[in-house]
């Protein structure tokens, strides 16, 4: 568990710096949307019997569930100025 959040927070830091179109999510939104993200990504894997503890494709769940969260966020929210 512990280090699904922690590599959420790397991923939606990483993801933060990345987005196209620059850093539309404040620090602490991409840090808490990338833990969020990543803990749905490897719950949800592992819950429709995609992979089970220990394998390489959780930590690839929670990586990806964590950039596309972030990623959407950015996308999807509005923009002001």
């Amino acid at each position: 568990m512990l280090g699904t959040l922690i590599v959420g927070l790397l991923v939606g830091l990483s993801a933060r710096q990345m987005h196209p179109a620059g850093r539309v999510v404040s620090l602490p939104a991409a840090l808490v949307l990338g833990m969020a993200g990543a803990a749905a990504g490897f719950y949800g894997g592992r819950a429709l019997h995609l992979f089970i503890d220990g394998q390489l494709s959780g930590w690839l769940a929670a990586i990806l569930g964590a950039a596309l969260l972030v990623g959407v966020w950015g996308a999807l929210r509005p923009r002001h100025g």
